[in-house]
């Protein structure tokens, strides 16, 4: 069933309702201003509250800005007088619970919700996502200023992208009139505004960065005008700021006024507040450039006037020295110290001369003194001396062995087998030549030797020897005394 047609007449406490007029008489603007006010006093009530999305909020003594949500959007006023007394402000993207009246300015035909009071409920969803794509590309390095590109100096032809019909538009034609009409501008076409505009844009940024080389394009201004959040919110599109980073020629943004703030903005490589200062970041500026040309050319010619004075004034002082006035002079002097370094050449090598004779008096003497005459003549009475050194040392060792071996003599003659069997003693041995030195060492029928001092007597054993019992004989101490046999050293080791 479709909703019937709004009749102030059913409301509640609805006022009766005035006399019809006749459709076919026309009204004045002021008499049908008069009618829509009688009727919004007639049906709404004196304080209203709602809440919705703050956009487009611009200050101007008073706070002008337009309250929304998905379906509908209307105009606010925040006057100073009640803006003073309120904690909370308008701001883009803020969701707000606004008190006030409902009314209409006639002179200009604008519904507008007079705020008496402004509460704080949350940030918008526009709001939110801006925020949530600023951090992903601020984390992504693309805000960093090393991620910007230089603008050209002096650029040649400029690709100013936006629409035909925009304001802005005109803003940077007059400005790059003005400022260098030497830089081409190409024009490049394209919806600023609503949800085809994001991909349009990013398509036409690529395309110019492919031709960049045959279109000679220096760098890309991209900009539009003034606009709610809603107006502006293709420019905060991800895939169009890949665009813009990727872009490998510079870009200029300038989106919406000096307040309003994009993603593309910030990614851009420049950021201007408005089309005309965008303008003014790419174009330079032809009265500055004739400025700065004179000061160079006043510079240079001042420049070059001192230094032209200074080189007349070296000249001047040149041409009154002596030497240059009278150029014989300069022979003379060159005589002069030719004269003087030929003395000094003399000089030198005669001390030179004199140095190599003494040395080489010295080499002679040292070679005299190293001739292999000489050095045999030394050798061989070295060796004379050594040799009869050597034949002395040699009959002193001898005598000594001599007399040492005539003591070693008489010492065996007197201890000797001989001398104890001339004192009474015997040897007695078994046939087998071993020494009989106990009667177990022969058995019966044993034949044995015995050697006397003067011969042998042989005898064989009958029966079995008993042996007797010796008297121990007490040990003899070492006697340190007793005649040892001295060492015999053939050589005399003092030498």
């Amino acid at each position: 069933m479709g909703r019937l047609p709004f009749d102030p007449d059913r409301m509640k406490g609805a006022k009766p309702a005035r006399p019809k007029r006749d459709p076919d008489i026309p009204l004045s603007i002021s008499a049908l201003a008069s009618l829509i006010e009688r009727a919004i006093g007639d049906v709404f009530p004196k304080k209203i509250t709602v809440r919705g999305e703050v956009s487009g909020a611009r200050e101007r003594t008073h706070w002008y800005f337009n309250l929304k949500d998905e379906n509908a959007v209307i105009g606010a006023v925040f006057f100073a007088s009640a803006a003073r007394k309120s904690a909370v402000t308008p701001r883009d993207g803020r969701v707000v619970i606004a008190s006030g009246r409902i009314e209409y300015y006639a002179p200009q035909g604008r519904l507008s919700l007079v705020v008496d009071s402004l509460k704080e409920d949350g940030e918008g969803s526009l709001d939110a996502q801006f925020r949530a794509l600023c951090e992903q590309f601020r984390a992504q390095g693309w805000f960093d200023p090393e991620a910007k590109k230089p603008l050209p100096t002096f650029p040649s032809r400029i690709a100013v992208l936006t629409s035909a019909s925009s304001a802005a538009l005109q803003d940077v034609l007059d400005t790059t009139k003005r400022r260098c009409p030497a830089v081409d501008l190409l024009l490049v076409d394209t919806l600023v505004q609503g949800d085809r505009a994001a991909p349009i844009i990013a398509r036409t940024i690529r395309r110019l960065d492919a031709y960049r080389a045959g279109l000679s394009i220096d760098a890309i201004l991209l900009t539009r005008g003034g606009g709610s959040a809603e107006d502006l919110w293709c420019f905060n599109d991800p895939d169009l700021a890949r665009a813009i980073h990727d872009c490998r020629i510079p870009i200029v943004a300038a989106i919406g006024h000096e307040s309003d703030t994009t993603i593309a903005e910030l990614v851009a490589d420049r950021r201007a507040a408005t089309p005309t200062q965008a303008a003014m970041l790419l174009t330079p500026d032809r009265e500055a450039l004739a400025r700065q040309l004179h000061a160079l050319a006043v510079r240079q010619s001042r420049t070059l006037r001192v230094r032209l004075d200074a080189e007349c004034r070296h000249l001047r002082a040149l041409a009154g020295r002596p030497v240059l006035a009278d150029p014989t002079q300069i022979a003379h002097i060159q005589a002069d110290r030719l004269g003087t370094l030929g003395r000094r050449l003399v000089s030198a090598q005669s001390h030179l001369i004199h140095a190599h004779q003494r040395r080489l008096a010295r080499l002679e003497l040292g070679l005299e003194r190293r001739r292999p005459a000489a050095e045999h003549a030394r050798r061989a009475e070295t060796i004379r001396g050594l040799s009869i050194r050597l034949r002395g040392a040699m009959h002193h060792a001898l005598a000594d062995r001599r007399r040492d071996l005539g003591r070693l003599a008489a010492v065996r003659d007197a201890i000797g087998p001989t001398a104890v069997l001339n004192r009474g003693f015997s040897i007695t041995t078994t046939a087998t030549g071993s020494l009989v030195r106990s009667v177990g060492d022969a058995g019966a029928g044993d034949r044995l030797t015995t050697r006397l001092a003067d011969g042998e007597l042989h005898s064989t054993i009958d029966g079995a020897a008993t042996p007797t019992r010796r008297p121990r004989r007490p040990r003899r101490a070492n006697n340190p005394d007793r005649d040892v046999p001295p060492q015999m050293d053939l050589f005399d080791r003092s030498e």
